[in-house]
């Protein structure tokens, strides 16, 4: 397929499966207090896409994930770089939404400028790491994103994203930061520390790492 004719694909299903996930009702007890799921961005002809495990600490530190992106772009050489989240709802601990009604449940409580409904203020929540059944329902839009946009790389950020993420490939091995994998196709996927445990220097020995695998393809 012509390069344009792959990216008019490539943005017909991202924007149909992004459709979905904006109707997704499967976690339900994530509902009220988020305002829009969280959706890859980039280049949607990518040679690496970069997965987080949510938005929790990357989107909400832009010039972290400016910081990451730059670096990956230097050290592999491209700028074909799309990032995504294996989670797309980031759950929240809320002391007063653990104390309303029943009645409130599955019901908006935060308006479009993220002030609370229930206490007229900017939303207060604590943004905490996933529970095992969110990853799980919010996977598969995860691999489809990765299967329209077909990377030669996939950069994975923490050891519950590689854990997930190669299991549903098939890939039961143990799992080492900076270790490489490949999928049926020939992809690499690369486990890498979590952002927040991500130093620059072990970002700048990517490279050493893809050109280590390329050698061995």
């Amino acid at each position: 397929m012509a390069a344009d004719g792959r990216r008019e694909q490539n943005i017909r299903f991202i924007i149909e499966m992004e459709d979905r996930i904006a109707q997704c009702k499967r976690c339900k007890s994530l509902l009220s207090c988020i305002r829009k799921p969280s959706m890859g961005k980039g280049d949607l002809e990518p040679e690496i896409i970069l997965v987080f495990e949510n938005d929790m600490t990357v989107a909400q530190n832009s010039d972290k994930l400016l910081e990451l992106r730059e670096i990956v772009k230097s050290q592999f050489n491209t700028s074909k770089i799309y990032h995504t989240f294996m989670v797309r709802c980031q759950p929240k601990a809320c002391v007063i939404r653990s104390n309303t009604s029943c009645y409130l449940e599955n019901k908006k409580l935060i308006d479009r400028e993220y002030n609370c409904l229930l206490s007229g203020k900017y939303c207060e929540g604590i943004p905490i790491k996933p529970a095992d059944e969110s990853i799980i329902s919010c996977l598969p839009f995860l691999l489809e994103e990765l299967e329209i946009l077909d990377p030669s790389t996939v950069i994975l950020f923490g050891e519950r994203v590689s854990d997930f993420v190669l299991k549903s490939y098939g890939i039961f091995k143990e799992i080492s930061a900076g270790d490489a994998f490949y999928d049926g196709t020939g992809r690499v996927f690369i486990s890498v520390p979590s952002p927040e445990e991500f130093t620059t220097e072990e970002l700048q020995k990517l490279g050493d790492i893809l050109s280590s695998t390329e050698s061995q393809s």
